[in-house]
């Protein structure tokens, strides 16, 4: 276990936007195994408004603020560890890291000043609800990203998504909303649809559930596909988006912390839970992949839980190699 105050101070940098990959992994797997850090953590998405920012009067002066208090919490902290730390040397060090101590303080002023963007990622095995500045609301699946304005422009909302979110966007006609993934940019302006898109799998699917959207490849703006209630938009097996009739009626489980699945393959399932746990599942039998399940599970439980539940149906067997690795057969 890392140091309290090391992983205080990545905290501090994940909800300031200034944390690096590698940093952000660490802060990951600490909060998988130290409830308390887990529970910090949640206070803090607290007061970045999580489940709940923005949805009152004066909304984007609130989340201004809140940002603001943040901040000074983040610079509070740091000044208050260097301090300690200056106390013990000579008067000649102590002026010295005063100094630097006050030009720190400046630059993480700046820095916050600067940086116009929120950073939320939900925790392996777990969900997030977040309500953005203009009252829209989404939710996000296992280790998905999501980088938000902390306020929109007076043109466009505009955010950027890598891996699955239900979203219901709050209707703008002047002002259009568009989800940036690595391949593809969704557009709409008031609507209710998911969107998988991990940049760490190759597929790609929306699904329409009220409204319309539209999307476009980022590589040529002249592939554009247009959707309608009850539609969904794919990748082709010739690697160009498709779109077909939507199979997609689950938007209620979402909302309600759960993962609900019918009638669809087990390559598909271990597609997901590879990605929701991070994760590699080996298949010893081919035949496995095809074999088709319906169920419903939560998505605070465990992969072990989630294995368990379809083995009774005397399909397969699975062994546990390791945290990251899980054999069928």
């Amino acid at each position: 276990m890392l140091e309290e105050d090391i992983m205080h101070e990545l905290l501090n940098k994940y909800f300031a936007g200034t944390i690096t990959q590698p940093e952000r992994s660490v802060l990951f797997q600490e909060i998988d195994s130290d409830a308390a850090l887990k529970k910090e953590f949640a206070r803090m998405q607290n007061i970045m408004a999580i489940s709940g920012m923005a949805n009152k009067e004066g909304d984007e002066q609130w989340v201004v603020q809140k940002m603001s208090e943040l901040m000074h919490v983040a610079a509070r902290r740091r000044q208050r560890r260097v301090l300690i730390t200056t106390l013990k040397y000579a008067a000649v060090a102590f002026f010295v890291s005063c100094i630097w101590m006050v030009y720190a303080y400046q630059q993480a002023m700046k820095d916050a000043k600067d940086n116009s963007y929120t950073y939320i990622e939900a925790p392996k095995g777990q969900s997030i609800h977040v309500v953005l500045p203009d009252g829209t609301e989404t939710w996000l699946s296992s280790r998905t990203k999501l980088s938000i304005p902390t306020q929109f422009n007076k043109k466009e909302r505009t955010i950027e998504l890598d891996g699955e979110a239900f979203f219901t966007v709050s209707q703008d006609e002047e002002k259009p909303f568009t989800v940036k993934t690595r391949q593809y940019n969704i557009q709409v302006t008031g609507t209710q649809f998911n969107v998988f898109a991990y940049s760490e799998s190759p597929i790609f699917k929306t699904d329409l559930v009220e409204g319309s959207v539209f999307i476009y490849d980022k590589d040529d703006a002249g592939k554009t596909l247009h959707l309608n209630p009850e539609e969904t938009a794919f990748l082709g097996d010739n690697g160009e988006l498709a779109k077909s009739y939507s199979t997609f009626s689950y938007s209620r489980y979402i909302m309600n912390g759960i993962y609900h699945f019918e009638n669809i393959s087990f390559k598909e399932i271990r597609d997901c839970l590879e990605l929701w746990y991070n994760v590699k599942i080996h298949l010893r039998k081919e035949e496995i992949s095809s074999y088709v399940f319906s169920g419903k599970f939560r998505q605070s439980d465990k992969i072990e839980l989630i294995l368990q539940a379809i083995k009774e149906t005397g399909k397969f067997n699975y062994k546990l190699i390791d945290e990251y690795e899980i054999e069928i057969y």
